[in-house]
C-alpha cells in the first residue's frame, strides 16, 4: 500500500508539473498571437504608406510632364538639331506666324542607323497653351501625315489608359461625349469603371482522367526485316555449331 501511495503522489506531482508547464505554454502562444496581430497590422500600415508614396511619385511625373508632348513619326537624321527640326515642323503643318517656345526638346532612346522607325521626340513646352494648341490640333493639323503628338504620362498611367483606348474608341463610335483625363474616363460625364477580370479558366489537360491519356506507341525496330531474319538464322546456326563441338 505504501508503495502504492508513493506511486500516486509522485504521479500526482508529476501532472501537476505538467499543468504548470501547459499554462505557460497557453500564455506564451498568446503572447505570440497578440505579437503577430501587431505586425500584421503594422505591416498592413507599411504596405499602405508604400502605396501612398508609390502614387505620390507618380503624380510627381505627371505633373513634371505636364507641359510635354511625344510626337511619333517625325523623319531623323544623325547630327539633327531636333528642336529645329520639330519647329519647322510644326511651322509647316500649323501654318504658325510665331515661333514656339521650348525648354527643351530631345529624342528618345539611342540613335541607332540601321532602325526602320525614326526616334520620338519629345518635347516641353515653355507655354502651357502652346502645347495645348498643338495637342488640341494635331488631329485635324496632321491628319495623313502618319506623325502623332500625345500627351506624356508615367508608364503606370500610360499602362492603364492603354486599357481603356478600346472602349473609349468603341464609346466615340456610339456617338457619346468621351473624355480621358490622366487614366479616368468619362463617358456622358460619368467616370467609367473596368470590370472586374473574370478567373481564367482551367485548362482542359489539367482535368483529363488515366483513361482520357493517348496510349503508349508501340515500339518498331528501325532494322529492316530481312536483315532481322538473316541476324536469326546465323545465331542459330552458330549455337548449333557450338552444340556439335
Amino acid at each position: 500500500m505504501d508503495s502504492l501511495g508513493k506511486l500516486f503522489d509522485s504521479v500526482n506531482s508529476e501532472t501537476k508539473a505538467q499543468k504548470k508547464i501547459i499554462n505557460e505554454n497557453c500564455k506564451d502562444i498568446e503572447m505570440c498571437k497578440n505579437s503577430q496581430k501587431v505586425l500584421d497590422s503594422d505591416l498592413q500600415t507599411v504596405k499602405e504608406i508604400s502605396v501612398s508614396l508609390q502614387n505620390s511619385v507618380i503624380d510627381l511625373k505627371a505633373r513634371s510632364m505636364h507641359d510635354n508632348l511625344v510626337f511619333t513619326g517625325i523623319q531623323e537624321q544623325k547630327g539633327e538639331d531636333t528642336e529645329q527640326v520639330l519647329q519647322d515642323f510644326l511651322q509647316s503643318k500649323y501654318k504658325l506666324e510665331y515661333r514656339i517656345d521650348f525648354e527643351r526638346v530631345h529624342r528618345m532612346g539611342k540613335w541607332n542607323e540601321f532602325s526602320v522607325h525614326p526616334r520620338k521626340i519629345v518635347a516641353k513646352f515653355s507655354y502651357f497653351k502652346d502645347r495645348e494648341y498643338i495637342r488640341i490640333n494635331a488631329a485635324k493639323r496632321l491628319k495623313g501625315s502618319k506623325v502623332y503628338a500625345n500627351e506624356q504620362f508615367p508608364p503606370k498611367i500610360e499602362e492603364k489608359r492603354r486599357k481603356l483606348y478600346p472602349v473609349q474608341r468603341q464609346a466615340k463610335k456610339d456617338n457619346k461625349r468621351v473624355q480621358l483625363v490622366r487614366d479616368v474616363l468619362y463617358i456622358d460625364g460619368k467616370e467609367y469603371t473596368p470590370p472586374e477580370s473574370a478567373p481564367s479558366p482551367t485548362p482542359a489537360w489539367n482535368n483529363r482522367t488515366p483513361s482520357d491519356r493517348t496510349p503508349k506507341r508501340v515500339r518498331v525496330s528501325s532494322t529492316p526485316r530481312q536483315y532481322q531474319v538473316g541476324t536469326r538464322r546465323k545465331t542459330d546456326l552458330f549455337r548449333s555449331q557450338i552444340s556439335v563441338t
